[in-house]
């Protein structure tokens, strides 16, 4: 299982390193083959080479989470790594404030290439 977010990402998780790493690996896993139809879905915030993040609805990963049977300290992690990938390219790409004011009503997806 393999995940496009970043270990920058995942600091201060309330899940230890290991177990961030095995649930955002099943995420990839659960996304895979769904891209096109969620980049037709959601507005694109950001892309790169690697990957596009995506700007979903604030359910999205409760539906997600809920999906794939995570706890709700699970699904939080997990939304938290995503919505921390995209503020640390909102930061390379001095867009920063947009970002963070669109986590306000939205969160953030990040697909892998």
């Amino acid at each position: 299982m393999t995940h496009p977010i970043p270990a920058a990402a995942c600091e201060g998780a309330d899940v230890d390193p290991a177990t961030l790493d095995a649930l955002l690996g099943r995420v990839a896993d659960y996304l895979r083959g769904k891209e096109r139809a969620l980049e037709r879905q959601y507005e694109r915030a950001i892309g790169a080479r690697d990957g596009v993040v995506l700007f979903a609805d604030a359910d999205f990963w409760a539906r997600t989470g809920a999906a794939l049977a995570f706890t709700e300290v699970e699904t939080t992690a997990v939304k938290r790594a995503h919505e921390a990938t995209l503020l640390l390219a909102g930061d390379r790409a001095d867009r920063l404030g947009e970002f963070e004011t669109a986590l306000d009503v939205r969160t953030a997806v990040v697909l892998g290439r």
